[in-house]
């Protein structure tokens, strides 16, 4: 008995079988077909085999890449029980390459069926003298090795099929033992869409694989190998870009900061965190999620600010601006803060959305039990927060706020004397805006929101699309009907930076700044936009200066050539800076020559305009340089 027999427990028959011979079969017109008849049991010994069919995840890819066996077996039907392998194939790939096959035709003892022959071609002349399944199936579970015992994948395409004929097969001879498998007809239909079929030829066809003897056993297996390897670097490929953006979508440390808080005000109150999620989408608004979502954040440019309902931010005391339409439109509203900590007053708020979304997503989990699972597996899921993840953050949360008070403390007392100041700059703002005293609805904010708000949204989309000017007079509307929040000045100061009109933009964030401090809300974010407008008008007035000086440099020039004027025999030539500015005025080009030595032909050269300098200076006849100066 051979090594595989003991291991597989192939039961010997009462005569055994010898070395593999080849039995000299009777000519195909004198044999007696009939259908196959289960094997008697005394003879042999029923085995079992189980098969498992195996999912490709990126973390089985690189094992699966370094070997795995392709199969493929051609049959007289469709039934395990009732029908016979007429050709095996195995082929190993290793690292992608073909490094040994397998392929038999089989002598099924029973007629093949014209049915089967139309499909792969095999006829009864090509069986009559092959090898019979006993022989066969021993030398193809030595050629499997531990592919019987799940150390080794085997692939096929339609693999249930495949699989089912070589259990039955296998388990009718007595061996035991147990296969993983890999279906190439479910992986390509999971991983390539838009085929209309697929076969294993079109999925060939996709990946410009070559068949040209398509069912026969060793050619298909050949193919089903060389499409599982190119399944195999597509799911590489997507499982890298599913981790990519699962990367993007992990909050970054001062967001996660943000996360802490607000679970940390939902365990206060008694809640639990064993569903709570985190997850930041591609708008870089951090969702937080019971399943469903609960509220979202976002940590912008121009701040941090949390959604919440509009009439459970009525009243807090913070920086409060309306949501655009995909944030929540007219029913919620931005809340700024600048540390998770100024969030207290809305922690009643996150426990009550909370409980909602909870209690919504229990009801869920007992009707679908299995989504549980798929749950804790998702993107949001990832982010989960243990209590000592809370804990932690927490504290980098405190340190956080302390530094950014030493910062601004630090920058406030700082003696910097470059910085330029507000008494630097001449303001000098011309602009029709309804005086403060003329506003409609200044003691009701409620009536001011509904009747301002609407111009703003339109203005506000006029200036996104590049109409600023317009937008401008639908800010002034939405102003003079009373609505009063930072963003409205935010938008006038966007629009009054894009026309450059820095005064302007200095002069209405001078009166937003007023304003909104009366109100309690933190305008630090205004007095930045403020302070550098200041920075570009008076850059924008040191220009104008410098224009000016230049002005006065060009009449200086032109006073001098006035007075320098004599009569002279030759053509008086002037040298000059690249700024216009006067070296030297000259009688003649000869004398010019002798004092700087340039050549007399490049002078005249640059004076005519055929070249720009002549000995890096600019030159210009007198006669016809005071208009050109000028």
């Amino acid at each position: 008995m051979g090594l595989f027999d003991k291991l597989f427990k192939k039961k010997e028959t009462q005569h055994g079988i010898s070395e593999r011979q080849v039995e000299k079969e009777k000519p195909i017109e004198q044999m007696t077909f009939q259908k196959a008849q289960p094997v008697i049991k005394d003879q042999i010994k029923r085995g079992h085999i189980g098969t498992y069919k195996r999912q490709v995840y990126f973390d089985t890819v690189k094992e699966l890449k370094e070997r795995y066996i392709a199969f493929d077996v051609e049959t007289t039907g469709l039934s395990p029980m009732n029908d016979k392998i007429i050709e095996v194939a195995a082929v190993l790939f290793e690292n992608g390459e073909i490094t040994q096959s397998y392929t038999s035709l089989v002598n099924p003892e029973v007629f093949v069926p014209y049915s089967a022959t139309a499909i792969n071609h095999i006829t009864n002349e090509m069986v009559q003298n092959a090898p019979k399944e006993n022989i066969v199936f021993a030398e193809l579970v030595e050629f499997l090795g531990d592919a019987l015992k799940q150390q080794t994948t085997i692939c096929a395409h339609n693999a249930s099929f495949d699989m089912n004929f070589l259990s039955e097969t296998l388990m009718r001879l007595g061996y035991d033992g147990k296969i993983s498998y890999v279906d190439t007809l479910s992986l390509s239909r999971s991983l390539i869409k838009g085929l209309h079929n697929y076969k294993q030829d079109t999925v060939a066809m996709y990946f410009d694989i070559v068949n040209n003897q398509s069912h026969r056993a060793v050619t298909d297996a050949e193919i089903c190998g060389k499409i599982l390897w190119n399944l195999l670097q597509i799911e590489e490929k997507e499982e890298e870009k599913r981790l990519r953006n699962l990367e993007k979508s992990k909050p970054c440390d001062e967001e996660m900061e943000i996360c802490a808080y607000i679970q940390n005000c939902i365990m206060k109150n008694g809640g639990d965190s064993k569903w709570l999620g985190f997850y930041k989408n591609s708008s870089n608004y951090v969702d937080v999620s019971y399943l469903y979502s609960i509220l979202k954040f976002k940590c912008a440019k121009k701040g941090k600010y949390i959604i919440v309902e509009k009439s459970s931010a009525e009243k807090l005391n913070c920086n409060i601006e309306p949501c655009t339409m995909s944030e929540g439109g007219s029913d919620y509203v931005r809340v700024y803060f600048n540390s998770p900590f100024e969030l207290e007053p809305l922690k009643s708020y996150l426990f009550n959305i909370y409980a909602k979304c909870r209690k919504s997503a229990l009801d869920y989990f007992k009707y679908n039990k299995r989504y549980e699972a798929e749950h804790k597996n998702s993107p949001a899921m990832l982010n989960h927060l243990s209590d000592m993840d809370v804990a932690a953050l927490l504290e980098s949360a405190e340190k956080r706020k302390l530094m950014e008070k030493v910062v601004s403390e630090t920058m406030e007392n700082s003696n910097d004397e470059s910085r330029i100041s507000r008494e630097d700059i001449i303001i000098q703002p011309i602009h029709n805006r309804v005086p403060l005293d003329g506003i409609r609805n200044k003691n009701n904010w409620e009536k001011g929101y509904d009747e301002g708000y609407p111009f703003w949204e339109r203005g506000d989309n006029l200036r996104k699309e590049g109409n600023v000017e317009d937008a401008i007079k639908l800010f002034d509307h939405a102003r003079y009907n009373g609505y009063d929040a930072p963003v409205l000045y935010d938008s006038y100061a966007m629009a009054y930076h894009k026309l450059k009109d820095y005064a302007n933009e200095i002069d209405i964030l001078d009166e937003g700044i007023v304003r909104e401090r009366k109100n309690g809300i933190n305008v630090s974010r205004l007095e930045a936009r403020r302070d550098k407008a200041i920075q570009l008008l008076y850059k924008q007035q040191e220009a104008e200066k410098k224009k000016l000086e230049k002005e006065q440099i060009k009449n200086e020039n032109i006073k001098i050539i006035s007075e320098t004027s004599t009569k002279t025999t030759g053509r008086a030539i002037l040298q000059l800076t690249d700024d216009m500015t006067l070296i030297k005025r000259y009688d003649t080009i000869a004398q010019a020559v002798r004092e700087t030595g340039v050549n007399s032909k490049s002078i005249r050269d640059a004076a005519k305009g055929v070249q720009k300098h002549a000995g890096g200076y600019v030159w210009k006849y007198a006669d016809g340089a005071d208009e050109e100066l000028l």
